[in-house]
């Protein structure tokens, strides 16, 4: 979720301008991580071959795109920095810097005892038990609390972190060809110990292979590599198309490993296809297109990190409401919601010095 601004700090002082359409498709993407979290028109699990078609089904897949795109999005702001300042290092460590700050913050908000629902539920006692369980949890896994935080969506930040730490030291050495090799190792590993897993050849590993380097590092270079290239109008129309041969490539592998395999529609984040849906989403960001600018929506789009890290908050708070209703009305509402909350809630943090640090 990398700042769509870059700034030249040397003697021609360049800037290179924000792009619009990035930020709204960014804005777009939060939305779809939201929906993610918040499980619009979820309902039962497909049962059936007839059920794949449920709302709910084809919602959370199509929202798989969020993730990598906000990869390779990073990666490709991070190479155009490279390249205009001509020092790796220079932009590397101020970047990984600030992620490693906004994710050990993040977690320790998350420590915090917040679920004002569960406590009018359960009773405050009741929750600051709870948060001290998942303490003494995480401790007793340091790695998971390394590479995943206090709550599971801030696994994007270490991964971010991951990706970058590989990439840094290749890329200064020009090493293209290595690491390309070695991203395509990672996520093909990553696949197999974790959507492909219980296929004859995959692999079961007790690391859950969503977390760390091995998915966000080929999203992160390949954003790398597209900055090598001077984007066109035309790349919208090619990246909608990359972007959809990847979505029904997607569907297909979750489909067949559901009937197959029986695996869990809905915690299928990453297989083969998601790699065209993430890359081309965010080919179709950079064309720039008119009718893809909007100055409102591209201004809320620049709140998208902070909104990542505190929607979470909302997710919770508003999830016993869901007990008492299924209305389509309140499926759409829940994650219109939590979107309001957590955008107003990063807006009011934006204004102070110190909380600014850690929502952009």
């Amino acid at each position: 979720m990398e700042k769509g601004t870059q700034k030249k700090k040397g003697e021609r002082g360049t800037t290179l301008n924000r792009i619009e359409s990035v930020d709204v498709f960014k804005l777009l993407a939060i939305i779809a991580v939201i929906a993610i979290h918040t499980e619009p028109f979820h309902g039962l699990l497909p049962e059936s071959p007839a059920d794949w078609k449920y709302p709910g089904m084809v919602i959370n897949q199509l929202a798989r795109f969020a993730v990598p795109f906000f990869f390779v999005i990073s990666g490709y702001f991070w190479g155009r920095r490279v390249r205009i300042r001509g020092s790796v290092r220079a932009i590397s460590a101020p970047m990984a810097r600030r992620i490693a700050l906004i994710f050990v913050c993040w977690s320790v908000i998350y420590m915090l005892p917040y679920n004002i629902g569960a406590m009018a539920e359960y009773g405050v006692s009741a929750v600051i038990r709870a948060a001290r369980l998942n303490a003494a949890s995480l401790l007793d896994s340091p790695l998971n609390l390394m590479m995943q935080g206090t709550k599971s969506h801030l696994w994007f930040l270490p991964a971010l972190l991951c990706a970058l730490a590989i990439s840094w030291p290749l890329v200064a050495r020009r090493r293209h060809k290595t690491l390309t090799a070695i991203a395509i190792i990672l996520y093909l590993t990553g696949l197999l110990a974790r959507s492909y897993s219980d296929t004859p050849w995959g692999l079961h590993w007790a690391f859950d292979t969503r977390n760390g380097p091995f998915f966000s590092t080929i999203f992160f270079i390949s954003g790398y590599f597209l900055a090598d290239l001077t984007p066109h109008p035309r790349w919208f129309a090619r990246g909608m198309m990359f972007f959809f041969l990847g979505f029904f490539l997607h569907l297909a592998e979750v489909y067949s490993l559901w009937r197959l395999y029986g695996r869990d529609p809905y915690n299928q984040d990453y297989v083969i296809g998601t790699f065209c849906m993430g890359v081309g989403i965010a080919v179709a960001a950079l064309a720039n297109r008119a009718f893809c600018r909007n100055a409102v929506l591209s201004g809320l789009g620049r709140y998208t990190l902070g909104i990542y890290a505190v929607h979470h908050i909302f997710v919770d708070l508003l999830r016993p409401l869901s007990r008492f209703t299924n209305s389509w009305l309140w499926q759409i509402g829940y994650v219109i919601l939590v979107l309001l909350l957590s955008l107003s809630t990063v807006m009011l943090l934006s204004r102070n010095r110190l909380t600014r640090t850690i929502i952009m």
